[in-house]
């Protein structure tokens, strides 16, 4: 069935809320390495999830949550809310979920060439929030290191942030067009792993502590959105309307 945090009952906004799936059959929604040569295993999420949606008011419960989240590999986290019409277990399908603006994000750096110390964990994120926006680069998050970071190289991380308003996936990708992140991410199913990845049969762990809060410097928490975000992304979604409004006239 179908598992509300009783807040969200209570009339909580669903911009403010996050979707958590839990697999109905304990799949484990994980990514495992093995061996000395640290091989990945084959990776699937299973078909049937149940639903909760958890409450968030602020990065400080963001936080909490996603801590709590990477100690168990049976649950993972989505951007879309289920369907009205919907009872748990469902499939992860459109149809099935909609999309849902949301006050907070995750951005998926994957890849990012770096020379420095692989094991200065704030150089590395410093170095990853720079090629973002300037509105993220003063605010704090929480990192998680990738699965595949110490494995793929260069820096591979997710950024947790929370957002001073509820932003769609189409304002995230354009807010973040050009930048080196997974567009993917924004999308109403696309499954934003939570869990530790799991080391077996030899297989080193090169993070075993690869989370918590970044502290950008300047004593904010909540990343302030551009005042036109709203437009360009309507220009973006409809390009002709833009050259329009950008048409002078003339004989």
């Amino acid at each position: 069935m179908l598992m509300f945090h009783q807040k969200v009952w209570e009339g909580m906004e669903m911009s403010k809320a996050i979707t958590v799936l839990k697999s109905a059959s304990g799949h484990a929604l994980v990514k495992s390495f093995s061996g000395p040569d640290v091989i990945q295993q084959q990776f699937s999420t299973g078909k049937l999830f149940n639903v909760l949606e958890e409450p968030v008011s602020d990065l400080k419960n963001l936080s909490a949550l996603l801590q709590r989240l990477e100690n168990d590999p049976t649950h993972t986290v989505i951007r879309g809310s289920l369907t009205d019409d919907q009872s748990s277990p469902v499939p992860r399908k459109m149809g099935t979920f909609i999309a849902t603006p949301r006050h907070w994000c995750m951005i998926d750096i994957d890849g990012i060439a770096w020379n420095g110390d692989l094991s200065d964990q704030q150089a590395m994120l410093f170095y990853a929030i720079q090629q973002l926006p300037a509105e993220f680069q003063s605010a704090d998050c929480w990192y998680h290191f990738s699965s595949s970071m110490g494995i793929k190289s260069g820096i591979n991380v997710h950024l947790w942030y929370w957002l001073e308003r509820s932003c769609s996936d189409n304002e995230l990708k354009t807010w973040l067009s050009g930048c080196p992140v997974d567009m993917r991410m924004f999308n109403p199913i696309q499954i934003h792993l939570t869990a530790n990845p799991r080391f077996i049969d030899g297989a080193i762990n090169p993070y075993p502590n690869r989370s918590g809060l970044f502290k950008a410097g300047a004593g904010v928490s909540t990343v302030t959105v551009p005042s036109n975000l709203a437009f360009r992304s309507a220009d973006v979604r409809h390009p002709r309307l833009a050259a329009l409004r950008g048409w002078s006239g003339g004989g």
